[in-house]
């Protein structure tokens, strides 16, 4: 059980532009702007062992392009006969989009996962993620890059990964948005082969300042730890 925990938590990211990992250079566009988002994700691992995760995340804008958001997961895992469940780390972030122009942006997210989560579900110390952002328009189609980087080698068991994200998304409808995603993630530990998957996902827009999304979530390569597939739904409120 413990060797499956630390594959599991050794490719956790936050979802940023939910139900996609790839964090996108939109942002909230300064002070009074706010959003709240509570998303469900359901994964079933390659072995058996099944995990749930609920996050609930806030974020305020900051400046017209710096947003600062906090996200409290809480977990469930079982395997077999085994179960945990408890919250996970609290995890910070500041997405900055320092460059743009008519058609591209630039940005990165810094994201700081706090040891505040329960024995066996948390990373045991404060670890952080990276990920810089290459955003253009082309059309109605938006295609966004992300290069990821995560830095947990100073925990036991764990090493450093890094790696990049490929998302295309676009409005087909004023209602409808939908977009697909491809991972590539190799971490720097030798006995640890790469984690990829395939996103695919939609997002309705009921009002301008409601989503509801929905994802499907496939590994595109087979190890013991990996989740095999994954549904995912969200809902976000700005306000």
């Amino acid at each position: 059980m413990k060797k499956l925990l630390l594959l599991v938590i050794l490719f956790k990211l936050s979802f940023a532009f939910f139900p996609f990992e790839a964090e996108d250079a939109g942002t909230l566009g300064g002070l009074g702007n706010f959003q709240f988002e509570a998303n469900y994700a359901n994964f079933r691992h390659y072995g058996g062992l099944r995990r749930q995760s609920f996050d609930f995340q806030f974020q305020a804008g900051i400046l017209r392009n710096l947003d600062f958001a906090v996200v409290q997961p809480y977990v469930k895992i079982r395997d077999g006969q085994e179960r945990i469940s408890g919250v996970d780390d609290l995890r910070v972030f500041i997405k900055h989009v320092p460059f743009s122009g008519e058609r591209w942006r630039v940005g990165y997210r810094l994201q700081l996962n706090l040891d505040t989560g329960k024995k066996g579900i948390g990373y045991g110390s404060t670890t952080a993620n990276l990920n810089l952002i290459l955003e253009r328009d082309i059309g109605k189609l938006t295609l966004n890059l992300n290069g990821v980087y995560i830095r947990s080698s100073h925990v036991e068991g764990l090493r450093d990964a890094y790696g990049v994200i490929l998302h295309a998304y676009g409005e087909v409808l004023p209602w409808l948005t939908l977009g697909s995603e491809i991972k590539y993630l190799k971490p720097e530990e030798r006995n640890i082969r790469r984690d990829t998957h395939l996103l695919l996902g939609m997002v309705l827009h009921p009002t301008k300042s409601t989503d509801i999304s929905f994802g499907v979530h496939k590994s595109l390569y087979k190890r013991e730890g990996e989740a095999n597939y994954g549904f995912l739904v969200g809902f976000l409120q700005r306000f």
